[in-house]
């Protein structure tokens, strides 16, 4: 039975999600993740969500997202790149076959509005995996090789334990001797939002500034918390800052002048500490690097994950 594509529609939303979990089982979504990252992203485009269809039955699907609506800013500074964040098969079916047929006609919708770069990595707004699992998805790693696809960054998930976690003493000494240079690392004040929103816009990217701004908003709802968050002061400046969701860690930075200092080691640990008290036995980050990845070693992360974040030319 030849196939056939058609644009995401929500009368096939359950075999959609129950096709999701067999085809990506790392991975699989609830209802609610399909609303609020794909559904109610302000870029949703349901025309480059496609259905492959095989006899009547859903066998594939590809998520493929472009700034319709949102700007997003130094991910996209031209406006030009598109992404597909998903892209599933039925593990009875040949992925090469429907695969291929479903990138080849999204890559052919977004050609046609414009796009000159397609990746096959995170959006920033509402990503599910930095890129493709190179260990648990080799498959649909090949596919995309084969199309054209070329790997630019690998990016990894870790994962560590922390119901005994301490802070190590030299990690309280180098906190002491950054207090002694002027560089102080507390919890988030609310009278901080203006210096910290600054010092967001200046030196963190522009997805990191539109999660933060969410969560401070969410605090006056009571659904996030001052103590969430930790800044790196130095005078009246903001110069760093960490914060955690739950039991997932992160995103936390410094500004490029004080790098190197060790205030990042401070702020993890410190973060990791707080985690532990309000009852959070394990921490995860989805998306670091294998450089930023031998500071989290040090307390006890091992990773879990890797992906390949893959980009072509339209």
């Amino acid at each position: 039975m030849p196939l056939s594509l058609a644009p995401y529609s929500d009368s096939v939303r359950d075999e959609l999600l129950a096709l999701w979990a067999v085809a990506l089982p790392l991975d699989a979504i609830t209802e609610e993740t399909l609303e609020t990252r794909v559904l109610l992203d302000e870029n949703f485009d349901p025309q480059t969500f496609l259905l492959a269809f095989s006899d009547g039955d859903l066998v594939g699907f590809v998520l493929g997202i472009h700034a319709k609506r949102m700007p997003l800013g130094d991910a996209d500074p031209e406006g030009d790149r598109c992404w597909i964040t998903a892209l599933g098969v039925d593990p009875n079916h040949e992925i090469k076959e429907i695969g291929g047929l479903l990138l080849s006609e999204v890559e052919k919708k977004f050609k046609s509005l414009g796009k000159c770069e397609c990746r096959a990595s995170g959006y920033p707004p509402g990503y599910f995996t930095p890129g493709i699992d190179i260990h648990a998805y080799k498959g649909y790693l090949d596919l995309f090789t084969m199309r054209g696809y070329e790997a630019y960054h690998e990016a990894l998930s870790m994962d560590a334990p922390i119901t005994l976690f301490a802070v190590p003493g030299k990690t309280v000494e180098l906190q002491q001797n950054l207090k002694a240079d002027g560089i102080d690392i507390r919890f988030y004040r609310r009278s901080d939002l203006v210096k910290f929103m600054e010092f967001l816009e200046k030196s963190m990217p522009s997805d990191w500034v539109r999660v933060e701004r969410r969560n401070l908003r969410n605090i006056a709802e009571g659904g996030f918390h001052p103590e969430q968050v930790m800044v790196v002061t130095k005078g009246d400046d903001i110069i760093g800052y960490c914060q955690f969701e739950g039991s997932h860690f992160g995103p936390f930075g410094v500004s490029d002048a004080f790098q190197g200092k060790g205030i990042g080691t401070v702020l993890l640990a410190r973060t990791l500490e707080r985690m532990r008290q309000e009852g959070y036995h394990d921490a995860w980050v989805m998306w670091t690097d294998d450089l930023a990845a031998k500071v989290y070693g040090k307390f006890g992360f091992k990773e879990t994950r890797r992906f390949a974040l893959l980009k072509k030319t339209l």
